[in-house]
């Protein structure tokens, strides 16, 4: 894989996973592939998704010199 095709890929999960993350954040929404009730928020799950969005940009931020070359 070149770099511009990995900063681009890690930019796409970044987001995904900070939409994943607000997604446990919110109560009364159905959280599925939790142990504890569905309906409650579920911040061990947010902050993991927070912090595979916050490694994504880091990877993404490594491989930007491949955008401009």
């Amino acid at each position: 894989m070149n770099k511009r095709t990995i900063f681009f890929g890690a930019i796409v999960l970044a987001v995904l996973f900070l939409i994943c993350a607000v997604y446990y954040i919110i109560p009364g929404i159905y959280h599925p592939f939790t142990s504890s009730p569905p309906y409650e928020t579920h911040r061990t799950h947010a902050i993991l998704f927070f912090v595979l969005a916050v490694v994504s940009v880091l990877v993404a931020l490594v491989n930007r010199r491949g955008v401009a070359g």
